[in-house]
Parts: C-alpha cells; sequence; structure tokens
C-alpha cells in the first residue's frame, strides 16, 4: 500500500470515529412527548386513570366487584431506548497483478431506562372522578394518543379475563404479588444504513456498509389488581352524595304532595 493510500486511510478512520463518539454523546430520547418543560409521561398516567375509571363506570357485575372488593392496582412504566452507531468500512487498493483489502469494525451502543411505579385505590378513583365531573371534565374521557403508551393498554380485557375466571385465590393482596395482573409492550425500531462509494485512481472506498445507525424503543406497563384492606366492607357513598340524593328525594316528595292536592277541574 502507497503512502498515500495509507494516510488516506488513517485519515478516514480518524474522521469516522470523532463522528461515532460524537454520536454518544447525545442523551437519546424516550419514546414520549416534549413540552415546554421537557419530556413528560402525563399522558401515559392520563391513559391508565382513564381505562380505569371507564371500568368503574361500566354499571355492572365487574364495576361493583372492583369498588366491593376495594381493588387496589400498581401500575410500574419502563421506558428503556437503546442507541447504537458502528461503523464497518471496506477498503479496497488495486494495482494489478494485485488487490489489498482492509476492513473494520468500530461500533458504540449506550441505553437509558426510566421506572416508576403508581399506585390506585378503585373506591379513590371513583370519588376523584365525581369530583372532577362537577368541575365539568371527565377523566373517562381518554386524551388523544401521542406515544404508544398513551394508547389502548387493555386493561378492560384483562380485567374481563380475571373475572370470569373460576377458582382465583381472592385473599392476595398486592404485597402476595396481586390477585391477576399482565402486561403490554411496545418496542419500536429505527435504523438507517449505507453509505457512499467513490473512486480515486486505483483506490475504491469506503463501500455501501460504511455505517449503522439504529434507536429502539421499548415502552413497557406491568400492571397488577389486587383486593384493598376494606374488602368486605360496605362501599358507602360520600356524606355529600348522600345528601345530595336526600335533597333530591325531598324535592320529589314535595312535588307528589303538590300534585295530590290538585283538584281536576269539572
Amino acid at each position: 500500500m502507497s503512502e498515500v493510500v495509507r494516510m488516506r486511510t488513517v485519515s478516514l478512520w480518524i474522521s469516522l470515529s470523532v463522528l461515532l463518539s460524537g454520536c454518544a454523546a447525545v442523551v437519546p430520547n424516550f419514546d414520549i412527548p416534549v413540552n415546554g418543560n421537557g419530556p413528560t409521561i402525563h399522558s401515559i398516567s392520563r391513559r391508565i386513570s382513564c381505562e380505569l375509571v371507564q371500568l368503574i363506570e361500566r354499571g355492572d357485575g365487574i364495576s361493583d366487584a372492583l369498588l366491593g372488593d376495594d381493588i387496589d392496582v400498581a401500575v410500574q412504566l419502563n421506558l428503556t431506548v437503546n442507541d447504537t452507531g458502528g461503523l464497518s468500512p471496506s477498503l479496497t487498493y488495486v494495482n494489478a497483478p494485485f488487490a489489498l483489502g482492509l476492513g473494520g469494525t468500530l461500533s458504540q451502543s449506550r441505553e437509558q431506562n426510566f421506572t416508576q411505579k403508581f399506585y390506585y385505590s378503585m373506591r379513590a378513583l371513583q370519588k376523584e372522578a365525581q369530583a372532577v365531573r362537577k368541575l365539568g371534565g371527565d377523566l373517562a374521557e381518554c386524551w388523544p394518543t401521542d406515544t404508544n403508551l398513551a394508547g389502548e393498554l387493555g386493561l378492560k380485557r384483562t380485567v374481563e379475563l380475571a373475572f370470569t375466571s373460576q377458582h382465583v385465590d381472592w385473599g392476595k393482596k398486592l404485597s402476595d404479588d396481586g390477585i391477576f395482573g399482565g402486561y403490554v409492550n411496545f418496542v419500536v425500531t429505527k435504523n438507517v444504513n449505507g453509505g457512499p462509494t467513490w473512486t480515486l485512481t486505483s483506490f475504491i472506498g469506503p463501500g455501501s456498509n460504511l455505517g449503522s445507525f439504529s434507536e429502539v424503543n421499548t415502552d413497557k406497563l406491568t400492571f397488577a389488581f389486587a383486593r384493598g384492606d376494606k374488602a368486605g366492607t360496605p362501599f358507602r357513598a360520600s356524606g355529600r352524595l348522600k345528601a345530595d340524593r336526600l335533597i333530591e328525594q325531598i324535592n320529589i316528595n314535595q312535588l307528589t304532595t303538590q300534585l295530590s292536592g290538585i283538584r281536576p277541574l269539572r
């Protein structure tokens, strides 16, 4: 290999190494939206609340069981992003009657993880939903999807499966790994690879497999449902709600009395 070719090869490897090391200095982005304050998981927690409130407000045996058994829910959120970059140039020096090939590989990866747990009481969540509704809001109305975990999580189907099962150990609590649970996992892979091919006098390089860069986002929710400490005790409506119902009943009784005192005209 001539001195000129050798110097070009060394220069190319130095440039590519600097490029790859520069990519490693960039913090990977989780697959979540970003607002003026930075990345946020609010839409994910809002989606969880939305699906749980929908379960509470079904008005059937499942919602009655969720409230009557004081069901608690634990949810663990895991966000992982893995950025990988690799360079594998192939250099060929052609000078008849022989050809000299040179190849190598340089790669680097970086992984970042975020984990957080959420806890919900179905009874407490019902009270919260009622308070929000009085203010004109609706926790059962899901927000627009802005990330994978803000989409359909499948909590409804999981609960329906559990409550149609037989021989379930309802005596367990969250500390005993819960009565039933599951997870939803989304994996998004983004990658690019390739590179230019250029030719000099008696020299071809670096080839179409110059480099490859990829980003893999893994978004996972693991959840468990279990009976709360007040399971088996009567589920009573709040005092304010009972007072409102009593006022409604008084109004109805009063209206009935007024109507009964009206004599029909002849």
